[in-house]
């Protein structure tokens, strides 16, 4: 009950934060030109986002496998239908709940331990994160001279902090039961030792997902399958500036990424609210382009980006629910 109540919570703070962000975009907006740059969009250049979509998920799944492979031989078919409906529940709820469901639904069908499961989730975001951090970088040299102090160091923080993640996990993997111990350390010098046996229990399970970690040549075949998702993702974005008929330049659908990716991290759903400003407000400031054009953008890319994960996730949930029926 009070988990539910918990997330019930975080519901209807992420509603609250994504209508005033929503309301802070768009309050000064021109409608009557954001209504031209819809009235004159060619509608048929969207159409072509879905199999750039499609295929930056496709990589994600051969990248979930491969990370799940040290542990159980996953098929795709089966590896599918938990990611899907993960990514769905991410577009409507907020704070990436989606990941503890495909956690959950994959060890339901075959057994894995759903700590092991949720650490290669774990594992996949984070380079996730890098790849983010990797693009945002090739940006920040792209516009080195229009951009602030401030936003380059940020930017490099960000990039310091997921590799000092990832080289925890590293060390979790390898040394897991000292790292484990160093962990929970300051737990145990505060008197609190129930609760560093069990911090010291779960990421002795968790160090079990991270057994990818410890082969170099698999690392890189994740880091390809990275860079096939994050390529793709870039690619969907194109059609979009020609749809709108927005003048571009290489860098923007990077550039868009990085912001929605940014914008992500406030905890609304979909991203709704976050990333059209990230869109909407930032973009037109870093790049110049008219304010009604970017936030028909911002919409245009939410929409391509989030609606077919929502209907792709429904399908093969509801085909899962079917199946435990039967």
């Amino acid at each position: 009950m009070q988990k539910k109540s918990k997330n019930a919570l975080k519901l209807a703070a992420g509603i609250v934060i994504a209508i005033l962000t929503i309301w802070i975009t768009f309050r000064s907006t021109n409608w009557t030109e954001l209504g031209i740059a819809f009235s004159n969009a060619k509608w048929g250049f969207v159409l072509l986002v879905l199999p750039a979509l499609a295929l930056s998920y496709v990589f994600r799944v051969y990248r979930w496998v491969t990370l799940l492979s040290p542990m159980q031989k996953v098929s795709k078919t089966v590896a599918t239908p938990p990611l899907l409906t993960g990514f769905m529940l991410n577009s409507i709820l907020p704070g990436r709940l989606g990941e503890f469901a495909r956690s959950a639904l994959l060890s339901r069908k075959t057994g894995i331990p759903f700590v092991s499961s949720f650490a290669t989730v774990v594992v996949a975001r984070l380079f996730d994160g890098l790849a983010l951090t990797g693009l945002a970088l090739v940006v920040m040299l792209a516009m080195w001279n229009s951009l602030s102090h401030s936003v380059r160091g940020g930017l490099i923080a960000a990039g310091c902090g997921y590799t000092v993640i990832l080289l925890v996990l590293i060390a979790l993997r390898k040394w897991h039961e000292a790292t484990a111990r160093v962990i929970v350390f300051p737990l145990r010098k505060l008197n609190f030792s129930k609760a560093a046996d069990k911090i010291e229990k779960l990421l002795l399970d968790f160090a079990t997902g991270l057994d990818i970690l410890k082969d170099p040549m698999e690392m890189i075949r994740v880091s390809l399958l990275t860079a096939g998702v994050w390529l793709s993702l870039c690619l969907s974005v194109v059609p979009v500036f020609y749809a709108l008929e927005m003048q571009w330049v290489w860098y923007y659908p990077i550039l868009i990424l990085v912001l929605a990716g940014f914008g992500m991290l406030i905890p609304t759903p979909a991203g709704a609210g976050t990333v059209h400003y990230a869109i909407g407000v930032l973009f037109p400031v870093i790049t110049g382009i008219s304010d009604p054009k970017a936030k028909a953008l911002a919409i245009v890319f939410h929409v391509t980006q989030f609606i077919p994960v929502i209907i792709a996730g429904l399908i093969v949930s509801k085909g899962n629910i079917k199946l435990d029926e039967d």
